[in-house]
């Protein structure tokens, strides 16, 4: 199919040349352009039309689920009614049996505090008294750690050293004496030694009985404690083990004295703490009655809380239930109307989807091909390749579009209020000059394309340059590296050899930058620089090395397109408060839409992304809600813009004929070119003359008389006397066969080639293509009526009636058929 689409495009480009002199030219890198732009375009598409169904889809299905899901809610609220009630009812008995038992575990309680006041009390008191009795015993305690440490510091060679004394010095046999008292001894020398010889003589020590020493004991001790002499630090200067056992004998009597005050003390300690044990167990048992008593309130208070817990559990399923029921109202009001046309919407994806190889491929075929011929011929050949489709079973949608398949609705009405005309031709070009890989070069006589491009990028730091700039290269190379686009325009049959790396986009990369190489030096490439080109030759000849480097675009002004530009010019003339409020309104209809468009996405979006249950997202609901009231508001303004626009499109169409005279006018001089290159007139200088044509007309307050002195000076305007005046007036004619019907549909081909044939007796030399073109059956009434008696008699001077039956444009048709010298 591929190659069918290269080989159509090379014989309707020959086509194309035999009839309007206008060349073109195919390539093998067209056919390779074919195939790459249909491979990248077939892959977003479908993407593009996947993502969108799946979209549409997504929100059907909560839709449903929504639906669903009342249903089963409605039957959950009704089962959940009684259910509460009866929770409630057990709730309110629990609640006054746990008051009973709470009631009497208070007055328990009540008693427990009192007790548990009391033994406080008690066991302060108690406290305070043995914290009397251990401040008394920890004033002797270091004393007596003292000495156990210092006796613990002795060995067996200490006590030996004491043993060899024959004659004691009279310290150490003090100590000895005072030692020997404590022991139970007699408070001699030789009993001395033989305590000093018992091998657990220093264990006996650390291990006294401190707290039962006999009062006699301690009082003969008195004689040596209270001896100056006896102390550690004189003891020490003549034994150190008997300085060990001054400071025993020392802490032994220093504990009992304290141990004597301490003792009754301890006794009311004892008896304390006999009062607070015996408190302490009546406190104990009436704590236990307690507890038994708050146990059984914890039960009921955790079968209370339970069924608390459950009561509010179900108020809250119902109020969830609820509020459910009462954002599927929301949600269904916002989006209950769009179910049927997401359901349409899913269908007719899936068909475009379904239909997306052939629709795409064809798409692609436009943009690598097409761009060069002007609407007849694009048609043609989108004809020919959708009736090959189908012979090949590819599946392709009937009524293909090239603005469907690749045009954006807001992208084009941006286009639009940008400056690019509203007609078929003009948006199909715009979507070639955006969608082809190629950067594209516009034929474009009457700077249409140049002022859109001009408009639409001017925003993005547009740079404009003509190869007669000195500095082009500079331009295009600073904006090649701060990617702004660039408008090359007044552009020949030639392109300056410096360009091509930029039209065949032959970018590289090292040192991880892309780079292309601009005249001797490489530059950094900004992928968001664009190139576009335009040339104001009407019909240039662009040789295939060219052809094979951009997209060529047609972007010659159009009969339909120059037809409501001048509907627009001549309303502004007539009309000035019409045309200012429908651009008015064309301005808010696309702002509208565009809105309406994106509030659609919106919803769509936040139905796509929502996660669980659509009823439980407040703010989605609340959202979507929103949404839909700003959707239904602007569908109201929408319809009442849509009215008013009706209304003064109404009242615009009145002044149509005007603009298609005007249209055909143009088109008219215009074809004088091929007649002498001279005749070169521009659009510009002619709407500046059918608009002073206009301006200068005679008044008139009835429309009807106003729009016929309209048409009137269309058809006249100043002009010079000059040779083609006949061919003008000729050419004019033949182009308002289809806007008059006073002409009937006669067609202006006229051939070269006569036959003679008979009419009546009279043989004359005429142009078949001529006489089936001008004396059709279908085309000259007069002709085609059957001749009466009367005429047949005179049929022989072939006069008849012609004089009174023919119009004047008819005759001449008649007189050019037989005559064509004339």
């Amino acid at each position: 199919m591929c190659v069918e689409i290269h080989v159509s495009v090379t014989d309707m480009a020959e086509r194309f040349y035999s009839e309007l002199r206008r060349r073109y030219y195919t390539t093998p890198t067209s056919y390779l352009e074919l195939i790459n732009l249909y491979l990248a375009m077939l892959g977003e598409k479908r993407q593009q039309l996947v993502a969108a169904r799946d979209r549409v889809k997504n929100g059907l299905t909560k839709l449903l689920e929504t639906n669903v899901l009342v249903d089963k809610m409605k039957i959950d609220l009704s089962a959940l009614e009684p259910v509460l009630k009866q929770k409630s009812i057990d709730v309110n008995a629990l609640m006054g049996k746990l008051a009973v038992d709470q009631e009497s575990a208070d007055k328990v309680r009540k008693v427990v505090k009192e007790d548990e006041a009391l033994a406080k009390v008690k066991a302060e008191d108690t406290q305070a008294i043995a914290a009397d009795a251990q401040r008394d015993l920890d004033e002797a305690l270091p004393a007596l750690e003292g000495a156990n440490k210092a006796l613990d510091s002795l060995d067996k060679a200490d006590i030996s050293e004491i043993r060899v004394f024959t004659k004691p010095p009279d310290m150490v046999m003090t100590v000895m004496e005072a030692v020997c008292i404590l022991l139970g001894s007699k408070p001699d020398w030789s009993s001395a030694k033989q305590v000093l010889g018992d091998s657990y003589f220093l264990r006996k020590l650390m291990e006294y009985d401190k707290e039962n020493i006999k009062p006699q004991i301690l009082q003969k001790l008195q004689k040596y404690v209270n001896n100056p002499d006896f102390v550690p630090e004189k003891v020490e200067k003549v034994s150190k083990a008997c300085k060990s056992m001054c400071m025993w004998v020392r802490a032994m009597d220093l504990y009992s004295r304290v141990l004597k005050e301490v003792g009754p003390k301890k006794e009311r300690l004892a008896a304390a703490q006999m009062e607070l044990n015996a408190t302490m167990a009546t406190l104990k048992e009436k704590q236990a009655q307690l507890q038994e008593v708050q146990n059984k309130i914890k039960i009921l208070q955790d079968q209370f809380d339970k069924s608390i817990a459950e009561k509010e559990g179900l108020a809250k399923t119902m109020a969830l239930t609820e509020a459910r029921l009462g954002r599927a109202g929301k949600l269904t009001a916002a989006l209950g109307d769009e179910q049927v046309r997401w359901q349409e919407s899913i269908e007719l994806f899936e068909q475009e989807i379904h239909n997306v190889v052939g629709n795409v491929f064809i798409a692609a075929a436009c943009v690598a091909y097409y761009g060069a011929f002007t609407m007849h011929y694009r048609q043609l050949l989108i004809d020919q390749w959708i009736v090959r489709c189908q012979e090949l079973g590819i599946p392709i949608s009937a009524s293909f579009s090239l603005i469907n398949i690749l045009g954006d609705p807001y992208e084009i009405r941006l286009w639009n209020a940008e400056g690019l005309p509203r007609d078929t031709v003009s948006t199909e070009n715009g979507i070639l000059v955006t969608r082809g890989r190629r950067w594209p070069l516009m034929i474009d006589p009457q700077d249409q394309a140049n002022r859109w491009i001009r408009s639409k990028e001017t925003k993005n730091g547009l740079k404009v340059i003509k190869l007669t700039d000195a500095g082009f290269l500079r331009t295009l190379e600073n904006a090649i590296r701060m990617g702004m686009p660039v408008l090359l325009e007044e552009l020949k049959e030639t392109v300056d050899p410096a360009l091509e790396p930029i039209l065949l986009k032959q970018t590289f990369v090292a040192g991880g930058r892309t780079l292309i190489r601009l005249g001797d030096s490489d530059i950094d490439y900004n992928k968001k620089f664009r190139f576009y080109m335009t040339t104001k030759m009407a019909n240039p000849h662009y040789l295939p090395e060219v052809c094979i480097k951009v997209t060529i675009i047609n972007f010659t002004v159009t009969k339909s397109g120059l037809e409501d530009q001048l509907l627009s010019d001549v309303v502004r003339l007539e009309r000035p408060d019409l045309e200012e409020q429908r651009n008015q309104l064309i301005v808010r209809i696309n702002a509208d839409r565009n809105q309406l468009k994106a509030i659609e996405d919106r919803i769509l979006k936040l139905l796509f992304n929502s996660k669980g249950n659509i009823l439980d997202n407040e703010e989605l609901v609340q959202t979507l809600q929103e949404s839909k009231v700003t959707s239904e508001a602007i569908k109201h303004r929408l319809e009442e813009a849509e009215a008013t626009e009706l209304m003064i499109n109404a009242a615009r169409e009145r002044y149509r004929p005007v603009a298609t005279r005007g249209s055909v006018m143009y088109f008219v001089i215009a074809s004088l070119s091929e007649i002498d290159p001279m005749y070169q007139f521009s659009l510009k200088y002619f709407k500046q003359l059918f608009n002073s044509t206009i301006e200068i007309s005679e008044k008139s307050s009835v429309l009807e008389e106003r729009l016929q002195i309209l048409l009137d000076q269309t058809d006249h305007p100043e002009r010079p006397d000059v040779p083609w005046l006949a061919e003008f007036t000729w050419q004019t004619c033949c182009e308002l066969e289809d806007t008059l019907p006073c002409f009937n549909g006669i067609k202006r081909e006229i051939t070269a080639t006569p036959i003679t044939i008979k009419l009546g007796r009279l043989e004359v030399c005429i142009n078949p293509e001529n006489w089936q073109g001008y004396v059709s059956d279908s085309q000259l009434p007069p002709y085609s009526e059957e001749m009466s008696e009367e005429e047949k008699e005179q049929a022989d001077g072939v006069r008849g009636h012609w004089d009174q039956r023919l119009g004047a444009f008819q005759k001449l048709v008649l007189i050019k058929s037989f005559m064509e010298e004339k």
